[in-house]
């Protein structure tokens, strides 16, 4: 999830130095010779949260240390001699592919609303298999029922989550959606 958030950072951005990150050094210097005067002190609840911190911004350096090494962000210095990061094209490639698992994980709906029937069918080709059964999970949540695979029947209230993530999935050419809002009637509710 981190690996995700760090990267979408990046590719917006040209370049980012982690001082903007994290800041803040002269309490940890100040802390440290505090320490060596006096002993250690009874810790604070503000010195519990700046360990917390620390902790976090060592988990964070970590992160961009494993991106570097697996080649999906790169590091340099800037003029003020800051540390500056920036995301590559194989770290680019590596987010598309997040954020597609993150999309073929099925929808549920929020609320069961149901309206009128619905006709839902597709014709998404093999080399999209994954899309494909993403799309009938999908369904299957939404309580459609299928009367061949590629054409499915329901009358749930199909979510804008559904409609943006078919066209994120690129699938909205390969997907046809019929409403009859008239009588109920006919073979296919039988």
């Amino acid at each position: 999830m981190f690996t995700e958030i760090i990267l979408d950072i990046l590719k917006n951005l040209e370049w980012i130095a982690t001082n903007v990150v994290f800041t803040d050094y002269c309490n940890s210097y100040r802390n440290l010779r505090r320490y060596s005067r006096y002993g250690r002190p009874e810790r604070s609840k503000k010195e519990i949260e700046a360990d917390a911190e620390k902790k976090e911004r060592q988990r964070f350096h970590n992160l961009l240390f494993q991106l570097q090494k697996q080649g999906f962000v790169e590091k340099k210095k800037d003029n003020e001699k800051r540390t500056i990061w920036k995301l590559t094209s194989e770290g680019l490639k590596h987010l598309k592919i997040l954020k597609n698992k993150k999309l073929l994980s099925p929808l549920k709906p929020a609320e069961e609303k149901k309206d009128y029937l619905k006709v839902v069918t597709f014709d998404i080709p093999e080399n999209q298999k994954k899309k494909r059964d993403w799309l009938r999970s999908t369904l299957v949540n939404f309580n459609f029922s299928m009367l061949q695979k590629s054409v499915w029947t329901g009358e749930a209230q199909l979510p804008k989550d559904f409609f943006h993530s078919l066209k994120e999935l690129n699938l909205l050419p390969y997907i046809h959606i019929f409403a009859v809002n008239k009588e109920k009637t006919g073979t296919l509710l039988k």
